[in-house]
């Protein structure tokens, strides 16, 4: 006698975890499973902000919980253009990285974060959304991408909407759009910071 295929209630439901809307969801965990902080129980799952996701990546790992949260790409950039980095920018570069890629590097005006913008691209490797203030500095940086990579560049604002592994954003876009971009980019670089809401 041959056996019955399994039905779906023979088969335990696999635990994982899933970008929606701006949250984190864990799917097949029930209410009763200890979860830790910042998971809330909310609408018949267990959900926390998408912001958490460095916090709670390591549990999901720890708890064999399948991440279906990123979708950035791994990219292999060149550079097109030919400059060394000033022994200033050198030293915030490493500082950046030795912080595990992650926090603000303040330079004075004309000291060249744009270009060490281009060299954390090229050192993380990643998709990557560059947020500015203004459509001008859109359109400035889209340029400045596309000459320093050699590659087509996305653009996110207004009636644009095409994301590519490198795009750029607007501050009010990026905000408006968070559920659909918050979870395409590994890296992003925010410029003019001063401008981002607390």
């Amino acid at each position: 006698k041959k056996p019955r295929p399994p039905f779906k209630g023979d088969i335990e439901e696999i635990p994982r975890a899933r970008f929606d809307g701006g949250t984190i969801v864990i799917d097949n965990v029930a209410e009763t499973v200890e979860v830790p902080q910042p998971f809330r129980w909310l609408q018949g799952k267990w959900r926390c902000r998408a912001v958490d996701y460095r916090l709670i990546r390591p549990w999901l790992y720890e708890q064999d919980i399948r991440n279906n949260i990123p979708r950035w790409q791994k990219l292999s950039l060149r550079l097109q253009e030919n400059w060394e980095l000033h022994p200033y920018q050198t030293e915030a570069l490493n500082t950046w990285i030795a912080a595990d890629r992650w926090g603000s590097v303040v330079l004075p005006t004309g000291a060249g974060k744009t270009v060490l913008a281009l060299r954390a691209i090229i050192e993380t490797q990643v998709s990557t959304l560059v947020v500015v203030p203004t459509i001008d500095l859109l359109h400035q940086w889209y340029a400045r991408l596309e000459n320093a990579f050699g590659i087509p560049i996305g653009a996110w604002y207004g009636l644009e909407k095409e994301a590519r592994p490198i795009t750029v954003t607007t501050y009010p876009s990026a905000w408006s759009h968070a559920e659909t971009l918050g979870n395409l980019f590994k890296l992003l670089i925010f410029d003019e910071i001063h401008h981002l809401p607390a």
